[in-house]
């Protein structure tokens, strides 16, 4: 009862706290966040995170109300922003008269002693239809433990507000002109990758196959992101996906990197699979194990230019009495992702010197 009368508080001060940001804010947007699109099946925790998001986002300018998104969702047959074409996003943000359209994703939940969860967002251009900003996060109930156990959080509602908060920490109060994303020519400047198609990874883990390598797909989209590399729209690779491979979405046809090249304008392919993503050990100490495999290919030619594997623990690389220790899948992954894409640069960036 108490949980539900601080969500009712919380969704009543939005608008009011969003109109007091706009007061002082002459750049503030008008923001349209989807519903949550729920992979872990929790929906307590998707419901406790659409309401954070828009407690957070109101920082930001003012939010579209849900019921006017359902209703042109709806309408335009739009079932998520990430699979509809840009084109269609464009129509959908006029409608609303939105100027970013907000995605967010729950990977996974875990509802254990010490709860575990990962989530991604990502920002649409309602002028262009195509990605703005993306970020990835991973947290644990441990990740904010100090000496004697304070600062443990033992509620999944408890940790939400954290996690949101840590994911839109990088979120710039600009996206279109902020030089933490720069212009395309900027950030493509200052990659040996050109423009990549990230293309959705293979899973063969033992359970949850598809939905753990939408996972892995998403850090390593937002890792890339936050590396300075221009992307091609999430929505746009779908959608040629869609059109070049029937609904099959790993891996990578000769027709899919030639439309990817000649369509959205893709330099090179990152695409991979993941191997492992599992969590062993104690309700107290959770023990993640990832192992995932990435490949990069040439968008003209479909020639493989660098191969990569990792497997690693949480706990791997610790120091003094457990200190960097990684708890969740999700953190794990990021910084796998991290070390992955910092020997992709430096292999092509080898290259280009040879």
């Amino acid at each position: 009862m108490r949980r539900r009368s601080a969500l009712i508080i919380v969704h009543l001060l939005v608008p009011l706290l969003g109109s007091l940001c706009l007061a002082g804010s002459a750049g503030a947007k008008v923001i349209a966040l989807f519903p949550i699109q729920n992979s872990a099946g929790d929906s307590a925790a998707a419901s406790s995170i659409d309401q954070i998001l828009r407690f957070e986002l109101s920082k930001y300018g003012s939010l579209v109300g849900p019921e006017r998104i359902r209703d042109e969702l709806r309408r335009l047959r739009v079932r998520s922003g990430d699979r509809a074409a840009p084109a269609l996003l464009r129509l959908l943000g006029k409608e609303l008269a939105a100027d970013w359209l907000v995605s967010a994703s729950l990977h996974d939940t875990e509802r254990r002693v010490v709860p575990r969860l990962t989530m991604s967002l990502r920002v649409y251009s309602s002028a262009t239809g195509e990605l703005l900003w993306v970020g990835f996060r991973g947290a644990s109930g441990i990740d904010r433990r100090k000496v004697l156990g304070l600062g443990t959080i033992d509620e999944m509602e408890k940790l939400i507000p954290f996690a949101v908060r840590d994911l839109l920490e990088e979120l710039p109060t600009s996206a279109e002109t902020s030089p933490h994303t720069g212009t395309q020519e900027d950030r493509k400047s200052s990659s040996r990758l050109g423009k990549v198609a990230v293309v959705p990874f293979g899973g063969s883990t033992k359970q949850w196959a598809t939905r753990n390598a939408g996972t892995v797909t998403e850090a390593v989209r937002a890792q890339l992101f936050r590396s300075g590399v221009v992307l091609v729209s999430p929505n746009l690779s779908h959608e040629i996906l869609r059109q070049q491979q029937s609904g099959r979405w790993e891996g990578v046809t000769a027709r899919t990197w030639t439309a990817l090249h000649a369509d959205a304008g893709a330099d090179t392919i990152l695409t991979g699979e993941v191997e492992t993503y599992e969590v062993g050990g104690s309700e107290f100490e959770p023990r993640p194990r990832v192992a995932l495999a990435m490949r990069l290919l040439d968008a003209r030619t479909g020639r493989i230019l660098w191969t990569g594997s990792l497997e690693r623990g949480g706990w791997d690389g610790q120091g003094l009495l457990g200190l960097g220790r990684i708890r969740s899948r999700g953190a794990l992954t990021a910084r796998m992702t991290e070390i992955l894409a910092g020997r992709l640069e430096r292999a092509m960036s080898k290259n280009l010197r040879d």
